[in-house]
């Protein structure tokens, strides 16, 4: 999975470096400034063709823009600060992203919530049910104590 927050910075990054303005990029890239504006906050995604002209206008490589090859490292006092929220948790129940699970529990939204004790009740995803539990909501006990 991409991180588009991330995605977002290197395209404000790689555009400054080259005293570029998000015009210019836009006229570059026969779109809108606001376009570009929502790429470098992470608030909208740049299709294939718009990446592969970025990588092509800064002399990066595609997987460099894509931020392919870099480890994602968490804040635990705030897992999500500077990341694509959806990114961060898909990235934990995939494995790629290791965390505390009952430690960062509560820096999930109810469906965030939802979306991981169903990996762990999947057994995709493996936690300390122990130290989990009591963090739970009476609801997601009995979620979480339902056989398949």
């Amino acid at each position: 999975m991409i991180d588009f927050v991330k995605v977002g910075e290197k395209i404000s990054k790689y555009r400054k470096q080259n005293n570029l303005t998000q015009d210019d990029i836009a006229i570059k890239l026969f779109v809108s400034r606001q376009l570009v504006s929502k790429w470098e906050n992470g608030t909208g995604i740049p299709s294939i063709d718009s990446l592969i002209e970025l990588a092509k206008l800064f002399h990066i490589t595609f997987e460099e823009l894509l931020c392919l090859n870099e480890e994602t490292n968490l804040d635990e006092n705030n897992i999500f600060n500077g990341r694509e929220r959806l990114y961060v948790v898909q990235s934990i129940i995939d494995g790629s992203i290791k965390v505390n699970i009952p430690e960062v529990f509560y820096q999930f939204s109810s469906l965030e919530r939802m979306m991981v004790l169903k990996a762990i009740r999947e057994h995709r995803l493996d936690t300390n049910l122990d130290e989990l539990y009591p963090k739970l909501t009476p609801g997601e006990q009995v979620y979480l104590r339902k056989d398949d």
